[in-house]
């Protein structure tokens, strides 16, 4: 693998497609899916993006750019697990394997690297969190309900019962 890295001019494009995109999110992947080292990506993410909490299958490294990134997990009842903001003064957050996950950005223009072992295997992101909505079907009143936990909430441990 060719060392590579991206520009401002690279970034802001990324920011502006991921505002004209549908999902209103963007992925830069700098290597192939077979890689087998260490894979990482840039995810530029605005605030109207709903990721449907999905079952991480390899521990994560996720590390701030720009922005303002907020981590929810669960689990496999639904019940919210952890909540963890990114941001310039809290930089870097671990994501255990086996863990459902999701992340939200409040405010415009969010990047953050992620960083997990090789190879890829798109069909490892099929298992979903259990009656969560899908992306393709009407989601806002339970996008809602995460932000308003977010707006509600520090970044904490909660308690589980």
């Amino acid at each position: 693998m060719n060392l590579k890295k991206i520009s401002k001019e690279e970034l802001l494009k990324l920011f502006k497609n991921s505002k004209e995109n549908p999902k209103k999110r963007i992925i830069k992947i700098f290597q192939d899916d077979l890689y087998k080292g260490v894979q990482v990506c840039l995810n530029v993410i605005q605030p109207d993006s709903y990721i449907r909490p999905h079952l991480r299958y390899k521990d994560q490294i996720i590390i701030h750019n720009s922005g303002e990134l907020h981590s929810l997990e669960f689990d496999d009842k639904g019940n919210i697990t952890r909540m963890d903001k990114l941001n310039k003064n809290s930089p870097f957050l671990f994501i255990q394997k086996n863990t459902f996950h999701t992340v939200i950005s409040l405010k415009k223009d969010l990047s953050v690297w992620f960083i997990t072992n090789g190879p890829h295997n798109k069909n490892n992101f099929s298992k979903y969190l259990k009656n969560s909505p899908i992306e393709n079907e009407d989601y806002s009143n339970y996008f809602k309900f995460l932000k308003r936990t977010l707006h509600n909430c520090d970044s904490r441990r909660l308690q589980k019962s």
